[in-house]
């Protein structure tokens, strides 16, 4: 009956093999992770899922991958997606960020910054005001002493310049940073190998000039 159905309807059928746990295992590690994204950032409401899927799906597109070392949208494109956060969003819009996180969790988090929900605008613009600070340029003056750093000691959390954005003509009126992400090691040459959250290891590395501390309220 399900074959006349198929027929009738022109739904093609492909026939697979039974089912191999060890194959289909790398795939379905991968899709654990998004499922648990979409189910936490519901927040209980699990009806909203339609509309948390293309957040937490482009959020694990911009996660760096434990396989490669890489973001899969590095892979592709070469370079960082183009939506590093202000400085003063990355510290106070977003509260939850620590390490040892899991996966499932970093990826609602960074889901959230992407989609940059009302209420986590309006919990940033409330601390802005209170500390009266009105423009990303007052934030950096105010914590300069602290923004400028020339070592930092592994599991501190740092926000890098996304220094393809420095470059460009039109730099100050753009968003620089990425992350956080985790100190692990100081090479021998200076430089520092970062962590996501939730111990991935990045497999680029980065100057001291290029980092600043995550600042968490």
């Amino acid at each position: 009956a399900f074959q006349k159905l198929t027929k009738r309807l022109g739904i093609p059928l492909v026939k697979i093999v039974p089912y191999n746990h060890r194959a289909n295992g790398v795939v379905e590690r991968g899709h654990f992770n998004l499922r648990e994204s979409i189910v936490k950032g519901c927040e209980g409401n699990i009806k909203n899922w339609p509309l948390k899927v293309p957040e937490i799906v482009f959020a694990d597109r911009i996660t760096v991958s434990r396989v490669t070392g890489f973001s899969p949208f590095q892979l592709l494109h070469a370079t960082d997606p183009i939506l590093p956060l202000d400085l003063a969003e990355a510290t106070f819009m977003v509260e939850e960020f620590r390490t040892g996180m899991t996966t499932s969790d970093l990826l609602v988090l960074r889901a959230r910054q992407i989609a940059k929900h009302p209420d986590d605008l309006a919990r940033a613009t409330r601390t802005l005001q209170h500390f009266c600070f009105k423009s990303k340029e007052q934030f950096e003056k105010r914590f300069h002493h602290q923004l400028t750093r020339k070592t930092f000691n592994p599991g501190e959390l740092v926000l890098p310049r996304c220094t393809s954005i420095e470059l460009s003509h039109d730099c100050k009126s753009k968003q620089q940073y990425l992350g956080p992400y985790e100190v692990a090691l100081r090479t021998e040459g200076g430089n520092y190998k970062l962590n996501e959250l939730d111990g991935t290891r990045l497999k680029l590395r980065y100057g001291a000039r290029r980092l600043i501390p995550y600042i968490s309220r």
